[in-house]
C-alpha cells in the first residue's frame, strides 16, 4: 500500500509521466540531430567535386593560386587517403616550412609569389594518382581550398576527347575585358546537369556546375570572376570577366540529360594582348642596357682623355723647361737641354769611333 494519501500518489505519477515524456522528447531531439548531421555529412561527401583534373606525367604541376588579396597565414598540401589525408607540405608564413620526408627528393613548391604555391612533381609514379587538396588559411576571408584529381593519361584522354570539327567558332577578344559564351542544346532533352570547363593539353579546370537547376557551384579559380545560370532552359550562358592572356584555350559546355541524352558545345577563345609591340618591361630592359653601355663607354673615353691630357701636360712642361734653359744659355752658355742632347750624341760617336779604331797585331817574320 502507498504510505501517503491518494493525491500524493497522483502527483508522483504525474511527475514520473512528465519525466518519461521529457525523456522521449530528448531522445527524439538527439535522434533528429544525429539524422541531421548524417544528412549534412552525406551532402558534403556527395557534393565533392574536382576543381581541376590533371594528366599524370613524368613531370607535372598542380596549380594553386589564391585569387584574392588577403593576409596569408598558412598554406598546406595534402593527399586524400581513404577517409583521411596525408600531409605533403605545410607553410606557416613567412619562413616555417614542413615537408613529408618521402616527398623531399621529388617534390618542389613554386615560390613565385606568396599567393602562388603550386606543387611540382618530378619522376612521378602511379602511386601519385589520386586526389589532392590545396588549402590557404587567410585573414580576413578564412579558408580557401582547391581540390585536384590526378588521373592516368588514357583516362584523361577519354575525359577531354576533342573533335576539331565540333568547334562551333573561335572568339577573339582583348585582355582585361569581359566575354559571354552561350551554347544551345536540343529542347527535347531534359537537362539535369550542365558543366562548363576550360580545356588544356594536360589539365581541365572546372568553371561552373549546375545540378538540377539548383544554385551553381563554381570552381575555386572562378569563384570571383564567373557567372552562369542553372535554369532548365534550352541554353546555357557563361560570363567571364577580368580576362587575361592565360585564359586562351578551349571552353566546353556539357549538357547531361536523362536516359543518356547528352550534348556538348565547344568554343575556342583567343586573347589578344592590348599591350604595345614593345612592352614596358622590354623598354626598361633596353633602357637599363643602354645606360650600362653608356657608362662603360664614358669610362673608357674618360680614361683615354686623362692619359692623353697627362702626356700633353708632361710635354708642355718639358718644352717650357727647355725654353727657359735656352734663354739662360745666352748668358751662361749651353743650355741644360742642349747639354743633355749633345752629351748623348758624343756618347754615341765615341761608341762608334771605338768600334772603327784599327787593330794592330805583332807579327814576327
Amino acid at each position: 500500500m502507498w504510505p501517503g494519501n491518494r493525491s500524493s500518489l497522483l502527483e508522483v505519477l504525474t511527475h514520473i509521466s512528465l519525466a518519461l515524456l521529457e525523456m522521449d522528447y530528448l531522445a527524439f531531439f538527439v535522434a533528429a540531430v544525429l539524422l541531421s548531421y548524417e544528412s549534412c555529412t552525406t551532402v558534403t561527401v556527395e557534393g565533392k567535386h574536382e576543381d581541376s583534373t590533371v594528366k599524370l606525367g613524368s613531370t607535372m604541376t598542380l596549380e594553386c593560386v589564391y585569387p584574392k588579396t588577403a593576409t596569408i597565414i598558412q598554406v598546406s598540401w595534402s593527399k586524400e587517403k581513404g577517409k583521411g589525408k596525408e600531409n605533403i607540405v605545410v607553410f606557416r608564413l613567412p619562413y616555417d616550412l614542413y615537408m613529408e620526408r618521402r616527398y623531399l627528393s621529388r617534390v618542389n613548391v613554386g615560390n613565385v609569389t606568396t599567393n602562388n604555391k603550386s606543387l611540382i612533381f618530378y619522376s612521378t609514379t602511379e602511386e601519385d594518382i589520386g586526389f589532392y587538396l590545396c588549402s590557404f588559411q587567410t585573414f580576413p576571408y578564412g579558408t580557401w581550398e582547391k581540390r585536384i584529381q590526378v588521373v592516368r593519361s588514357d583516362e584523361f584522354s577519354s575525359r577531354v576527347f576533342l573533335d576539331p570539327q565540333a568547334l562551333e567558332g573561335s572568339r577573339v577578344i582583348e585582355s582585361g575585358g569581359k566575354i559571354t559564351i552561350t551554347h544551345w542544346h536540343d529542347p527535347n532533352i531534359v537537362v539535369n546537369r550542365v558543366v562548363w570547363e576550360w580545356i588544356q593539353i594536360d589539365h581541365v579546370d572546372l568553371i561552373s556546375l549546375c545540378l538540377n537547376s539548383a544554385m551553381p557551384i563554381y570552381g575555386s579559380d572562378y569563384q570571383e570572376r564567373a557567372k552562369t545560370h542553372c535554369a532548365n532552359q534550352a541554353n546555357s550562358t557563361l560570363v567571364l570577366w577580368n580576362i587575361t592572356f592565360s585564359d586562351s584555350g578551349i571552353y566546353r559546355c556539357s549538357f547531361i540529360g536523362e536516359n543518356g541524352n547528352d550534348a556538348t558545345g565547344w568554343t575556342k577563345l583567343t586573347i589578344k594582348s592590348n599591350d604595345p609591340l614593345v612592352s614596358i618591361q622590354h623598354i626598361v630592359y633596353i633602357t637599363a642596357a643602354a645606360i650600362i653601355l653608356l657608362i662603360i663607354i664614358s669610362a673608357i673615353v674618360t680614361t683615354i682623355f686623362k692619359h692623353r691630357r697627362k702626356e700633353k701636360k708632361e710635354r708642355k712642361k718639358m718644352n717650357t723647361f727647355c725654353v727657359a734653359e735656352t734663354q739662360l744659355s745666352h748668358n751662361y752658355g749651353e743650355s741644360g737641354c742642349h747639354r743633355k742632347v749633345n752629351a748623348r750624341r758624343q756618347k754615341n760617336m765615341a761608341t762608334f769611333e771605338k768600334i772603327e779604331e784599327p787593330v794592330y797585331v805583332n807579327y814576327n817574320d
